[in-house]
């Protein structure tokens, strides 16, 4: 049974292909600079068997870098950093992967489950990022015998 790799293995790839996106990573929360940014995060967070299903729920987080400019800033709206950047271009890749999630077959007939929320993060962790985290309950079908 490798339901778990194909789902996690599926999130990846999806994520790696987006244009946006430059690292996918999961596990512990991203802390390292060394990270080619826009960085995809994944973090399983519960599993469950549903009838004939194993379903997984994931948070996913996109996130970016902040960029701080040493030229003071006159606009107060924009500030002199790149925070509204970073949470439009993190805001699109969680849009394309939900929708996709929603519209597209797939060929592991992977299916979402719930109406995915976003919540900004905003100059998180030592790095200072910024983006979008979700949660993603996803089901795939199981193979397991009974006999």
């Amino acid at each position: 049974m490798n339901s778990f790799y194909k789902v996690i293995g599926y999130l990846k790839d999806q994520l790696s292909n987006d244009i946006d996106i430059n690292t996918v990573v999961h596990g512990e929360a991203p802390e390292n600079k060394k990270d080619l940014f826009p960085l995809a995060h994944l973090m399983v967070t519960n599993g469950a068997l549903g009838q004939g299903v194993s379903i997984f729920t994931f948070t996913v987080q996109v996130l970016d870098i902040r960029n701080v400019s040493k030229k003071a800033s006159t606009n107060k709206f924009l500030k002199n950093d790149n925070e509204l950047d970073n949470l439009n271009t993190c805001f699109a890749v969680l849009s394309r992967l939900i929708t996709d999630l929603k519209l597209q077959r797939n060929d592991l007939d992977i299916e979402l489950l719930n109406e995915p929320s976003l919540i900004p993060v905003i100059y998180e962790f030592k790095d200072t990022l910024d983006g979008w985290t979700t949660e993603l309950q996803l089901s795939i079908t199981n193979n397991v015998s009974v006999c």
